[in-house]
């Protein structure tokens, strides 16, 4: 993948890697969190993977990943307020605006098809959102629009005002069942912004990890070999030998709950078929994210570990 989303979500990065390669990738996916342009550079970097005919690397210059880095590939769309629309409504993802889309999907394709939703804007940027802005066109990748020279596009999190139940509803059926070689991605600041019948539909991604090392998971091992089983007896050894480790090592907490993150997503990678111990796996990692904003918060490391082997008990 892309250097920066190595950088940025390598944990993640891998994930995809793995269930393109294995042609296991979820039909429809939400990716959610602060950071909107980095999850629409995700976004573009499946679809360029999805259907790179050559080396399938970050570097590939073939046709369609030419086209999706130039943002002009007839089959990646951005589906927002302001693109991809040809009804009059300026303020939301329209009904019709869904249907013509969906439409699209009757006739087969030679590519693979994606599809992203996202809210967005051609405005005057923050200090914040043009840091985000240049860091995505450094990656090599261009936005739907140009704007001007004091106003550029601008991706926001989708939400039921500017994607209504109605537009939303409209396209449930194509994706309980979609035709082959098509992708729906959603992003979003939370899971919470988008229809509950999206949700159930989909799987969520948290997008912001931050780490691109390499991560010794061996000592994980023995805590996790009957998951997503946790029993409580485990809980106070769990935290203290995590704990113990952590210290006789020299390691940050946040190296600890990066390896925590990175052993479930290895566990993932063998478990594509099993959306159980799948929802198992996403929930927890978002648990661990948020165990690394206590440890943000001055929190004893050892609460944090205790914490969340309280959470992953099931018994």
């Amino acid at each position: 993948m892309n250097q920066i989303i190595e950088k940025k979500c390598s944990y993640l990065s891998n994930f995809f890697e793995s269930a393109i390669e294995q042609k296991r990738l979820f039909h429809s996916i939400i990716f959610y969190g602060g950071n909107i342009m980095l999850q629409y550079l995700m976004a573009l970097e499946l679809a360029r993977l999805l259907n790179c005919r050559d080396k399938r690397n970050a570097l590939c210059d073939c046709q369609n990943c030419r086209w999706i880095r130039e943002n002009k590939h007839p089959a990646i769309l951005t589906i927002s307020k302001i693109d991809n629309k040809s009804d009059s409504s300026k303020t939301v993802i329209s009904e019709e605006q869904v249907n013509e889309v969906m439409d699209t999907l009757i006739n087969s394709s030679d590519y693979h098809r994606v599809f992203i939703f996202c809210d967005a804007d051609i405005k005057k940027l923050n200090s914040e959102e043009q840091k985000r802005y240049e860091e995505f066109i450094n990656a090599g990748y261009n936005l739907p629009q140009t704007g001007s020279e004091d106003k550029l596009w601008y991706p926001s999190g989708i939400n039921t005002t500017c994607f209504s139940s109605v537009a939303a509803n409209s396209m449930l059926k194509s994706i309980e069942e979609p035709p082959s070689d098509v992708t729906f991605i959603f992003l979003t600041n939370n899971k919470e912004d988008l229809l509950q019948t999206i949700v159930s539909r989909s799987q969520a991604f948290y997008i912001g990890y931050v780490s691109s090392q390499t991560y010794n998971i061996d000592f994980l091992e023995k805590y996790f070999n009957n998951y997503p089983n946790f029993d409580k007896s485990q809980v106070l050894n769990f935290a203290k030998n995590l704990y113990s480790y952590q210290i006789t090592n020299s390691l940050e907490p946040n190296y600890i709950l990066d390896c925590l993150q990175y052993y479930l997503l290895q566990i993932a990678k063998a478990n594509f078929d099993n959306k159980i111990i799948l929802n198992f796996i996403f929930k927890d990692i978002e648990k661990i994210e948020d165990a690394k904003k206590m440890i943000k918060a001055y929190i004893k490391e050892q609460t944090v570990y205790e914490n969340l082997g309280f959470y992953f008990c099931r018994k």
